[in-house]
């Protein structure tokens, strides 16, 4: 018969493994602060992607509502309001780096981007596979340049303190998991 307390500590055991993939998923986004009317580089790097040999990588970058850059080969598409203001430059792009440049950043670019690697599905399909690169959230600044260097380095103590607390949250997760291990197999040999 299954004792009560390994139900329990089983389904306590899941629930934090749940919650530890969401902080690590959470994670993997890149804060990017920049003042207006600046440049911003949005960073991405799909060379850890799949990609067939010779193809020429296909990248695209969205915000939650649209089309921002897409770029295979030298074809290119610019977003509207993105016009002339946007680019993965393809020599770069071939080298694996698909960090998007915008230019003349405007307050209403403040937002969550993704990059993905569009690949097609087989050789005579006209469907795309889209394969997520890498999220970026971007905060724009309109404020003096002495504000927004004391705001820079504010941010800065802040992701490294959230980048550190993850860490320690991590850590702390392994500790409970270990222990809730440990009380069944306790349990299981009384």
């Amino acid at each position: 018969m299954i004792s009560p307390v390994l139900i329990m500590n089983t389904f306590l055991l899941i629930l934090l493994l749940a919650c530890c993939a969401g902080s690590l998923s959470a994670q993997s986004r890149i804060y990017l602060s920049v003042k207006a009317a600046s440049s911003a580089v949005l960073p991405c790097d799909w060379r850890n992607k799949t990609q067939s040999p010779g193809e020429r990588p296909h990248i695209e970058w969205r915000t939650m509502s649209e089309t921002v850059f897409e770029r295979l080969g030298g074809e290119q598409y610019e977003g509207e309001g993105y016009e002339r203001r946007v680019d993965v430059p393809e020599d770069k792009l071939l080298s694996g780096d698909c960090s998007l440049m915008l230019k003349d950043v405007r307050l209403t670019d403040a937002g969550p981007y993704e990059s993905y690697l569009l690949q097609k599905q087989t050789k005579r399909s006209l469907n795309s596979k889209r394969v997520f690169i890498q999220g970026v959230e971007l905060s724009v600044e309109d404020a003096s340049e002495e504000t927004a260097a004391a705001q820079s380095v504010e941010e800065f103590s802040l992701v490294k303190l959230s980048a550190s607390s993850g860490a320690g949250m991590i850590h702390s997760l392994s500790a409970i998991i270990m222990f809730i291990i440990l009380a069944n197999i306790l349990f299981c040999i009384i």
